[in-house]
C-alpha cells in the first residue's frame, strides 16, 4: 500500500505509538513494511516519495552525489599507516559538499556501500549508531546502500545501523529467505521541482559465499542474481510510479563476480536507466554503455576528458537527450575511501504536453586531493580520530630480524612501499616470490591455532615489512592482515588441495625466456594468491600448465605448475587426507563453492574462540611475547623454480651480459614495470620485464616513484 508524507519522526517512534498526529500518515500493521528491521518485512524508514523541492518550474536539473568505499574512512588518515592520506575522508567530502550544495541544494546526496569496515572502524562496532553512519546524517545523505563488507559482523549491527540512518536504506536483491519480502526497500523516489527520480540498489550477490564461515552475518537472508532481481524492481517502480527518471546505485563490480557485474546490468537495461553510479571496484571511471540483447557482446566506452576518470568529455559522448536516452546509459564510480564526489547532472524539460523529457546528462568525479578537511566535521568526530590513532600506536613489542631480505620490501630496489604513488617502486613484494618470515608469521600463527599440518594465507598489502629493530604497534597487525576474516581449519583431499595450489598460482603468468621478473595475471587480484606453509614441501614451476575451470567450476586443465615433494613427512598421497588452515574468506567464495570441501569437513572455527579474527591473533602473539623475531619463523618450505640459484631468472640476473645489465637498470631506477591499468582495486604488474622485449618496460624519466607512473 502507497504511503506518501509520512513523517520520519513518526516512524522513528512508532513502535512506541499507536499513530501519529498527521492525519494524512497510514499506518499499515499488514502492510508488509516496518520502521525498524522486523523479520519478514521490509525496512521503510522513509516516504515513498521523498520531496527535495516543490517550485514551479518547467526546466530542472537533478543533481546527484555519490561516494562509494570509504571502509571507515571518517577522517582522511590511514591507521594501519599511521599517515595522512591526502585525498580521503568524509572530512574532505564534507568541504566538497559545502560548494556542491550550494550551488545545488536540492542535491541527492548518496553512499553506494563498505561504509563502516575498515580503517580500525571496528573499535566503534558496539556503539549504538556507528560513527561513520552518524556522520552520513550529519552531511545529510539521503540514501545509502549496503555493500557485502556491511555484512562482515553479526546481523544485529547492520540491522541496527539501517535503522539508526537517516535516509532510505535500499537494496533490490536482498530479501528475507521466509517469504521472499525485501529486507529494504528496493529503491526510493525522490522529488525535484515535480520530476520524479527514482534510485535503485543493489548488493552482490556473492554475500552469501563470502560470509559462508558465519552465516550469522546474513542470518536469514538471501541475495538474489543481480539482473533479474534488477529487472523486477525497474518494472515494478515504473508500474507503480511512472519515474521521470531512474538511477542505479550499484555496490557490484563492472564485471561479473559470481553474478551480474554493472556492464552486463547497464548494457541489458539501457533503455530503463539514464545514470548508474557505481562501487565496490574500488575504480574511477566515467564510461558509457550502449543498449544491446541478451547474449550480445557489450560495448563500453571511457568518456572522460583525456581518460583522466574526472569530467565527461562532452565530444566523446554527446547529447544525451530523449531521442537517444533509450540506446545508452552512462555509468560513474568515485572510487574509494572519499577519493572523489561522484556527481551526476540530469537536466530535464517540460514538453508541450507538460512531461518531463530528457535534455541531457553530464557526469564528473569530484576530487578531494588536498582538499581542506572540515573543521565542523572534523570537530564533531575528533573522537574517532583520537580513539583510533591512539589503538595504532599502542606498541606491543619489538620487531627481531628483518622479515624480507634486506631492509625494504621490493625485491629490486629493497625500498618500501611508497604511499603517494600506490605502489612498490619497480617490480614486486619479495615475500610474494620467496619463502619470508613475513608470511611464515601468518601461516604458523594459523597452524598453531587451527592444528593444521598445511595453512594457507596471502599476503594483502605490498605495505606490509617488518624489519629489525623497529616498535611493533598494534597498526602493524592491522597492515599485515588488513581483513575481518576469521579462521577455519578443514580436512581436505590431497588432489584438492593440489588443485587449490595450482589455482592460487595461476594469479602469475607463465614464465617466457628473457623474462628476469615475474608478472601477474591480467586483473588478478593479490588477495587470490595465497602462500603455503607448514609441513609440505613443494616447488612452484611458472613454464607449467595453468590450472583452469569452466563458469561451472569444472576443471578443464589441472595445472602442472605445482610439484608436491612431501607433507608432514611423508610422500604426497592424492588419496589421503589433509587438515589445512585457511581464511574464512577463501573457504566461503572458493574452496566450498569449487566443491573441493563441505561443510563436514570443517573441525575448526575459529569464530566460536575468544579471539576470532586472524589479524588479532597477530597481535596477542606478539602482545604475549614483548615483541616478534624472525628467527622464530622461518620454515623455507617452497621455491619457484625461476628463482632457484639455477633458476633461468636467477642465472639471467648474473650473465654478465645483456640480462644481468637489465636488471641493474632496474635495480638502479633506470626503467619501470608497466601496471594492470584495469586493475585499479589491486594494481599488479602487467608484464615481466624481458630482455628480449624492449616494450615491457618503459624508461624512467626522473629516476623516482612519480617517474614510475607516467606510462
Amino acid at each position: 500500500m502507497k504511503k506518501t508524507n509520512r513523517s520520519v519522526l513518526c516512524l522513528a517512534v512508532l513502535a512506541a505509538l499507536a499513530g501519529c498526529s498527521d492525519d494524512e500518515t497510514i499506518i499499515n500493521t499488514d502492510s508488509g513494511y516496518a520502521p525498524v528491521v522486523t523479520q519478514g518485512k521490509t525496512l521503510t524508514n522513509t516516504p515513498d516519495i521523498v520531496v527535495k523541492s516543490q517550485n514551479e518550474v518547467d526546466e530542472v536539473t537533478i543533481t546527484i552525489g555519490a561516494t562509494s568505499d570509504l571502509h571507515g574512512r571518517i577522517f582522511g588518515y590511514d591507521y594501519a599507516l599511521d599517515a595522512v592520506d591526502s585525498d580521503a575522508g568524509l572530512t574532505r567530502i564534507s568541504t566538497l559538499l559545502e560548494t556542491e550544495k550550494a550551488n545545488n541544494p536540492n542535491m541527492i546526496l548518496i553512499d553506494i556501500g563498505d561504509t563502516v569496515q575498515g580503517n580500525s572502524a571496528q573499535l566503534f562496532n558496539d556503539d549504538p549508531t556507528h560513527p561513520v553512519v552518524s556522520t552520513l546524517n550529519s552531511l545529510d545523505f539521503d540514501l545509502w546502500v549496503p555493500g557485502n563488507h556491511e555484512f562482515n559482523f553479526e546481523r544485529s549491527f547492520i540491522d541496527r545501523n539501517l535503522n539508526h540512518f537517516n535516509g532510505a536504506v535500499v537494496s533490490n536483491n536482498i530479501k528475507w529467505e521466509e517469504n521472499s519480502a525485501n529486507y529494504i526497500r528496493a529503491f526510493q523516489i525522490f522529488e525535484v521541482d515535480g520530476a520524479k527520480v527514482a534510485i535503485v540498489g543493489v548488493t552482490p550477490s556473492n554475500v552469501p559465499n563470502w560470509e559462508a564461515s558465519a552465516p550469522g552475518h546474513f542470518a536469514g537472508l538471501k541475495f538474489d542474481e543481480e539482473l533479474a532481481s534488477t529487472r523486477a524492481a525497474v518494472d515494478e517502480l515504473i508500474e507503480k510510479f511512472n519515474p521521470d527518471v531512474i538511477v542505479g546505485a550499484f555496490h557490484i563490480g563492472r564485471s561479473s563476480e559470481g553474478g551480474a557485474g554493472v556492464y552486463k546490468i547497464a548494457a541489458e537495461m539501457a533503455d530503463k536507466f539514464d545514470v548508474i553510479l557505481a562501487g565496490h571496484e574500488h575504480a574511477t571511471y566515467i564510461e558509457s554503455v550502449q543498449k544491446v540483447a541478451e547474449g550480445e557482446d557489450i560495448v563500453s566506452t571511457d568518456i572522460s576528458v583525456e581518460a583522466g576518470d574526472t569530467a565527461e568529455d562532452k565530444t566523446l559522448s554527446g547529447t544525451y537527450d530523449e531521442s537517444n536516452r533509450a540506446q545508452s546509459v552512462k555509468i560513474i564510480e568515485p572510487g574509494k575511501w572519499g577519493w572523489a564526489l561522484a556527481k551526476a547532472d540530469i537536466k530535464l524539460k517540460k514538453n508541450t504536453d507538460g512531461k518531463w523529457e530528457m535534455v541531457d546528462t553530464t557526469l564528473s568525479n569530484v576530487t578531494s586531493k588536498n582538499i581542506e578537511e572540515s573543521q565542523t566535521t572534523s570537530s564533531q568526530f575528533q573522537y574517532v580520530h583520537d580513539i583510533s590513532k591512539a589503538d595504532a600506536q599502542l606498541v606491543l613489542g619489538l620487531v627481531g630480524g628483518d622479515f624480507t631480505p634486506g631492509t625494504g620490501a621490493d625485491e629490486a630496489v629493497h625500498e618500501d612501499y611508497d604511499h603517494e604513488t600506490g605502489r612498490l617502486y619497480s617490480t614486486i613484494h619479495t615475500a610474494k616470490v620467496m619463502d619470508t618470515p613475513l608470511m611464515d608469521f601468518i601461516n604458523q600463527i594459523q597452524l598453531e591455532k587451527s592444528e593444521a599440518v598445511v595453512s594457507a594465507a596471502s599476503l594483502f598489502s605490498d605495505s606490509s615489512n617488518l624489519i629489525d629493530g623497529q616498535e611493533y604497534a598494534k597498526k602493524d597487525s592491522t597492515n599485515l592482515y588488513k581483513y575481518d576474516n576469521t579462521l577455519i581449519g578443514i580436512n581436505m583431499t590431497g588432489a584438492n588441495l593440489k588443485r587449490y595450489m595450482e589455482w592460487s598460482y595461476t594469479y602469475f603468468n607463465t614464465y617466457k625466456d628473457g623474462d628476469i621478473t615475474v608478472s601477474f595475471k591480467k586483473g588478478a587480484k593479490a588477495y587470490m594468491y595465497d602462500q603455503f606453509d607448514g609441513k609440505i614441501d613443494f616447488v612452484v614451476d611458472l613454464t607449467g600448465d595453468s590450472f583452469a575451470m569452466d563458469e561451472n567450476y569444472t576443471v578443464t586443465n589441472e595445472g602442472s605448475r605445482i610439484e608436491i615433494i612431501e607433507i608432514d613427512g611423508k610422500p604426497f598421497d592424492a588419496t589421503a587426507s589433509y587438515k589445512v588452515g585457511l581464511n574464512s574468506y577463501r573457504w566461503g567464495s572458493n574452496i566450498k563453492k569449487f566443491g573441493w570441501a563441505t561443510g563436514d569437513d570443517v573441525y575448526y572455527d575459529s569464530v566460536n574462540e575468544p579471539v576470532y579474527a586472524i589479524r588479532d591473533m597477530l597481535t596477542e602473539y606478539v602482545a604475549a611475547n614483548q615483541g616478534v623475531n624472525a628467527s622464530d619463523f622461518t620454515n623455507p618450505n617452497w621455491e619457484i623454480k625461476q628463482y632457484q640459484d639455477n633458476g633461468a631468472i636467477t642465472l639471467l640476473r648474473t650473465d654478465n651480459g645483456a640480462g644481468q645489465a637489465l636488471w641493474n637498470r632496474l635495480v638502479s631506477k633506470e626503467i619501470c614495470v608497466k601496471i594492470d591499468p584495469d586493475n585499479p582495486k589491486y594494481p599488479g604488474i602487467l608484464d615481466a620485464v624481458n630482455v628480449n622485449d624492449a616494450t615491457s618496460y618503459f624508461v624512467n624519466p626522473t629516476k623516482d616513484y612519480a617517474g614510475c607512473v607516467t606510462e
